[in-house]
């Protein structure tokens, strides 16, 4: 069965220009979007009793979750976003101990937002900073500044929150190394704990990607982002941060779960349009399209709803099968998603789950990677070596 839950706020109150996640500045939508959304929380709870969970890697899943992603959920009314967790929460019979986390941007960290949130059973707060440096969050396109960005932290603890997650962007144009060990300290002293650190990447479609394309490759030169990487890792792990994931660390308990569900493989639910789920064989996801979205969850029945969820694919106007997935397909997948972590491919629970040797399966990709220095074998483990995380899409390539 399922137990992680990923809620898609799509609104922003301006996109950044580096971001090709789906958000709107349609705010008038808001109400009839969150009412949308709790109607689809309801669905789910009324079939998902009925739903088997068929994902064999479901031990390694821990306690429920719940996350509410963006855009920004923290731009809405607060009323609207605790009203839907309040519907999750009952649909889904959340444990008490669950993870619940809700992203916020320094520019929405209300202080009775946060206090709503808290009071609502939110208990993790994803704060985008990106950075600390007035003059990168410029060219970043964020509506905050650094002391804003300290300020909300500061709000955010006072409110009384203890598990506090802050993102950070490198490779900046005119970023450096030591004003990111610096960002990191602030973090640190301020009380966060988790930091989750994200190369710039520039995509397709963005305003980023019209500004820099005819100079992508020079914009920052690889050598100088990978001792970026590097450099920032280190001054975490100097810290007391645990890198666990290729881009993720935190203190000693304060790991993410939801994302930690995501690199096990773990089923979960998707509420809202723009929101992505996977369920037995099956990865789904909302269109692009808060319209749609709001005029299908107001007519869809709840067979009908229960029967996509089963692999009926068609009728639906919002909801859309993405793929199906197949036993050699989640055996890629487990190769794809462990090598960004630190515990990396796990061989035993391999074994167990697939009824086969990991290296019966990928003998050819694992050789080949152990012999450049890529892959690295401990005990009954697989995982990226150093040089392999230079390297990572490469290595995973082999595997998919």
């Amino acid at each position: 069965m399922a137990r992680h839950i990923y809620v898609h706020n799509p609104f922003c109150a301006r996109k950044c220009p580096y971001c090709d996640f789906y958000s709107i500045s349609k705010t008038s939508l808001c109400e009839n979007f969150y009412k949308a959304a709790v109607r689809e929380a309801e669905l789910l709870g009324s079939v998902i009793s009925e739903q088997d969970g068929t994902n064999p890697l479901t031990d390694a899943c821990g306690r429920d979750t719940v996350y509410f992603g963006g855009g920004t959920p923290s731009l809405p009314d607060s009323r609207l976003v605790c009203g839907l967790l309040t519907a999750v929460r009952k649909a889904f019979n959340i444990a008490s101990d669950a993870e619940i986390t809700i992203e916020v941007n320094p520019s929405s960290s209300d202080p009775g937002k946060l206090t709503e949130y808290l009071q609502a059973g939110f208990n993790r707060i994803s704060l985008g900073v990106q950075s600390l440096d007035d003059e990168v969050l410029r060219t970043l396109g964020r509506l905050h500044d650094s002391k804003g960005a300290v300020d909300a932290i500061e709000k955010i603890s006072k409110a009384g929150f203890t598990n506090i997650s802050a993102d950070l962007i490198t490779g900046v144009p005119g970023e450096t190394l030591d004003g990111i060990r610096k960002d990191i300290q602030t973090f640190k002293d301020l009380g966060v704990k988790h930091i989750s650190t994200y190369s710039l990447s520039i995509e397709e479609g963005t305003p980023f990607f019209e500004r820099y394309k005819k100079t992508i490759e020079d914009l920052v030169p690889p050598e100088e982002e990978r001792a970026m990487y590097h450099g920032t890792r280190e001054f975490l792990n100097e810290l007391g941060y645990e890198t666990y994931e290729i881009s993720n660390s935190a203190l000693p308990g304060f790991k993410s779960i939801h994302n930690s569900s995501y690199w096990n493989s773990c089923e979960y639910f998707a509420i809202g349009a723009g929101a992505h789920g996977y369920l037995g064989d099956m990865r789904y996801g909302h269109r692009d399209d808060v319209e749609a979205y709001i005029e299908e969850m107001n007519t869809i029945t709840a067979d009908a709803y229960k029967a996509f969820l089963e692999g009926n694919k068609s009728g639906l106007k919002s909801l859309y099968a993405e793929e199906m997935l197949g036993r050699e397909d989640k055996m890629r997948e487990v190769a794809f998603l462990r090598l960004r972590t630190t515990d990396g491919i796990l061989l035993d629970e391999f074994k167990k789950v697939f009824g086969i040797e990991f290296d019966d399966v990928f003998e050819k990709a694992v050789k080949t990677n152990i012999a450049k220095g890529l892959l690295e074998r401990k005990e009954r483990t697989l995982r990226l070596t150093r040089s392999g995380l230079d390297l990572a899409n490469v290595v995973i390539e082999d595997f998919l």
